[in-house]
């Protein structure tokens, strides 16, 4: 199934009767986010909105390299040469990185940070101008210490037989934030629950008499193209060209690197995957936009993802049968022509 349109995510604004009871909104990890409950569950939902809040922050510290937190200074051990005692949760979330990695072929590698700061692409904003860097400094940093296959995971102790690489969880630390804010709003009680983090997001239970539904919408006119009901514990992921950019001399860099090169992607524009833990569905849509127009399907079932929509670069949509089997049309009172 294919059409000449941009796909994004965001969520459906159905009926006021099926909207939810409670909305909290905040800033964490470079994103907004929102934290939606539905139901009677609760009636002072204010100490679980702040424990969701409270936990992010701390994801977005201590799982970002450029921060103080402890990515950074798992880095910096790495790059002295020096092993790194990690916690549980960096030390799990490492080796689901690599088993990730593995099974995507290397699409998938978030140990090419050293490439993300050399493209500075870890403070790029949207549509700013920027330098590339030459081919000589690309193709040094490539013949060096980089890649997470070039770290050891042995329990808690992280190591590396050269000085690097510096990782980067970007693309599979807000998986894990979703995931664990819901499980923390599953342990408080919490049976009916969206956690929308910039566009990234996971459903449990339902939205009062109605699944969790996403909207599929063109972005350049806001044109709803269609809705997707969420299961219960379901994540819907979006990797692209369209959140962080430069431009140089008319052309456009977009922060998505091809391992394999150490170059920004050329060839997709947009990547949607709905799965099961936000972990791997995060990891899935950064290594379905690496693998291009001829691997994405193939990477797709390595990963285990069968529904999946993809964006090519001139704006064309291909997607799996099982994605094309749950998109529904959305009539004009915003509400879904099925259930």
């Amino acid at each position: 199934m294919r059409w000449p349109l941009l796909i994004m995510l965001a969520l459906l604004a159905s009926c006021e009767v099926d909207r939810p009871a409670w909305t909290h909104e905040f800033s964490a990890m470079g994103t907004e986010v929102r934290i939606l409950i539905a139901g009677a569950e609760t009636r002072d939902p204010a100490s679980h909105f702040a424990a969701v809040e409270a936990r992010l922050q701390q994801i977005g510290t201590d799982f970002y390299p450029w921060a103080d937190g402890e990515l950074a200074a798992l880095n910096a051990a790495l790059a002295a040469g020096r092993s790194f005692q990690a916690s549980d949760d960096m030390a799990g979330l490492l080796a689901q990185a690599q088993n990730l990695s593995r099974l995507s072929g290397g699409a998938f590698d978030p140990g090419i940070g050293a490439l993300v700061e050399l493209w500075g692409f870890h403070e790029a904003r949207p549509g700013s101008t920027g330098t590339p860097p030459d081919d000589e400094q690309i193709a040094r940093l490539m013949a060096g210490c980089i890649g997470i296959a070039r770290i050891s995971v042995r329990g808690q102790q992280i190591s590396s037989q050269c000085r690097g690489p510096l990782l980067d969880l970007g693309g599979i630390a807000k998986g894990f934030a979703v995931d664990e804010a819901m499980s923390l709003l599953r342990n408080r009680g919490i049976a009916n629950a969206m956690i929308d983090a910039g566009g990234d997001l996971r459903a449990m239970g339902r939205n009062a008499r109605r699944p969790w539904r996403i909207e599929v919408q063109d972005p350049r006119d806001e044109r709803v193209l269609g809705s997707i009901a969420l299961a219960s514990g379901e994540a819907a992921f979006t990797s692209g060209d369209y959140a962080r950019y430069f431009t140089s001399a008319g052309q456009r860099f977009a922060h998505v690197l091809d391992p394999a090169t150490g170059y920004p992607v050329t060839h997709t524009a947009a990547v949607t995957v709905l799965g099961g833990r936000g972990v791997a569905v995060d990891a899935a849509s950064t290594a379905l936009v690496v693998a291009g127009p001829e691997r994405w399907r193939a990477v797709a079932e390595r990963l285990g993802m069968r529904a999946v929509l993809r964006i090519d670069a001139d704006g064309s949509i291909d997607m799996t049968r099982v994605f094309g089997g749950r998109l529904e049309a959305v009539v004009a009172d915003g509400s879904a022509n099925a259930d």
